[in-house]
């Protein structure tokens, strides 16, 4: 029989409002940790960066005769520092890990967050889960799609800040804003902007107070911004991009489903998708007549328009920076779920228990379609890879890089394994890129 003091801690627990949104949040992190090689495209490159920072002086691995650390030379180093840092306890791999469940888990616990300081259903929170398995996730632009629940979180504590200023809330502002950054400029410029549009303006009395938080951002933003060729570069990407999209923005809208959820190669992707739409439209229409729970954040519906803006302006590519116009469905689509109403009484109930099955169909066909990728696809790496003698400068001849299971080329990168367990150099890499951590020492040129 349970102790007395265990039952009232147990009560406790079951009795915090939070519970069942940090299950959810963990059971959305279950398809990455029940396969070793997930079907993420760049997520063995971001490994190895993280293992040739961290092993730098490791002579193992032979880091240091072919490489140069430059770290100040990717505005998103957070994610690979944060991951080196972390590895010191959990080694690479799951150090890894932790940092792409802090997105999985941390988009629906931000976005709760977000919700709670605008004074909107919590419940909406459920759905993030359906557009967290989503194309960018599946490219494997880990530093940005982290920089998302920061984002969330960001803006939250933000909204209390106006709301209260207080010191503790106003160091916490200050760390993630600043952090946000250095994770990536699109979720911070959001950031930014819901800001803005939360500012007390009509009260210039709170100007320096409410500001103040974000001066070390801002500093660093125009420091990067004017004084460094990243900066310089990733200045253009909005207004004049090298590569100008070919669609027409009525085009783009037709296609922006293929830049969201489009991953799978059989069918539960639309049918995920397609449910979740029908469940937001049809909590709009029985909460159609009654009024609106709160009136915080008035100006917050500016976010999801400029996202839908931003979609149909920008373009392809500038530079190293692609995927401009691409990345805005999964923000606007994400920024939008504060907008959603839930009806109250029993058809909220019905509206929540609708989100909740299906997020929860959701990381069933992730956890499946992740499964069978690494059965079919993958199935000799291992006894590949150890085969392999180490610090070689070893390329990665993909003779088919398509996967069976689901669309884009998880394959592609695999290469960068051998790098993360090995060392050496491996070809293809993105080492001398501008916005890389590491490049090739100048005596020492990457393999043609």
């Amino acid at each position: 029989m349970m102790p007395s003091s265990a039952r009232k801690a147990w009560s406790r627990i079951a009795r915090w409002p939070a519970l069942p949104y940090v299950v959810a949040a963990l059971l959305a992190c279950t398809p990455i940790l029940i396969v070793k090689y997930p079907p993420i495209q760049d997520l063995p490159f971001h490994l190895a960066t993280m293992r040739v920072i961290h092993s730098y002086g490791d002579p193992s691995f032979g880091f240091a005769d072919d490489f140069v650390l430059r770290l100040g030379s990717t505005q998103y180093v957070l994610y690979y520092v944060a991951g080196s840092l972390l590895a010191y306890a959990l080694g690479i791999v799951k150090a890894n890990l932790l940092l792409m469940c802090a997105y999985l888990g941390g988009t629906v616990l931000a976005m709760r967050g977000l919700l709670r300081a605008l004074d909107r259903d919590e419940r909406l929170c459920l759905a993030v889960i359906p557009l967290l398995y989503n194309v960018m996730f599946l490219f494997g632009l880990l530093p940005f799609l982290l920089g998302i629940p920061v984002m969330f979180w960001a803006m939250a504590v933000a909204a209390r800040y106006l709301e209260a200023p207080a010191a503790l809330r106003g160091a916490l502002l200050a760390c993630l804003a600043t952090s946000l950054f250095y994770l990536h400029v699109f979720p911070f410029a959001l950031f930014g902007l819901a800001f803005i549009v939360m500012f007390p303006w009509r009260s210039p009395r709170r100007w320096v107070v409410a500001g103040l938080p974000t001066a070390p951002a801002l500093a660093v933003v125009a420091w990067w911004t004017w004084l460094t060729p990243e900066g310089r570069l990733a200045r253009g990407a909005l207004t004049h991009p090298e590569r100008p999209s070919t669609l027409t923005p009525f085009g783009k809208i037709a296609d922006a489903y293929n830049w969201l959820g489009d991953v799978y190669r059989d069918l539960s992707d639309e049918a995920i998708l397609g449910t979740l739409v029908g469940i937001i439209v049809l909590a709009a229409v029985l909460a159609w007549r009654q009024r609106a729970k709160g009136s915080r954040g008035r100006g917050y519906p500016v976010v999801p328009l400029a996202c839908f803006v931003l979609m149909l302006v920008t373009g392809d590519q500038h530079g190293h920076i692609w995927l401009i116009w691409q990345r805005f469905p999964l923000l606007l689509a994400l920024t939008a779920i504060p907008l959603a109403r839930v009806p109250r009484g029993r058809p909220g109930a019905v509206i929540g228990a609708g989100l909740a099955l299906t997020a929860l169909a959701a990381m069933v066909a992730a956890c499946i379609h992740f499964v069978r990728f690494e059965r079919d696809d993958v199935s000799d790496f291992d006894r590949a890879l150890a085969a392999m003698e180490p610090r070689k400068h070893v390329a990665g001849l993909i003779y088919d890089k398509h996967s069976s299971v689901l669309h884009r080329h998880p394959l592609v990168h695999f290469v960068s394994y051998y790098q993360l367990e090995k060392g050496g150099v491996v070809e293809y890499t993105f080492a001398g890129y501008p916005h890389w951590p590491f490049t090739f020492k100048p005596d020492r040129p990457p393999p043609q």
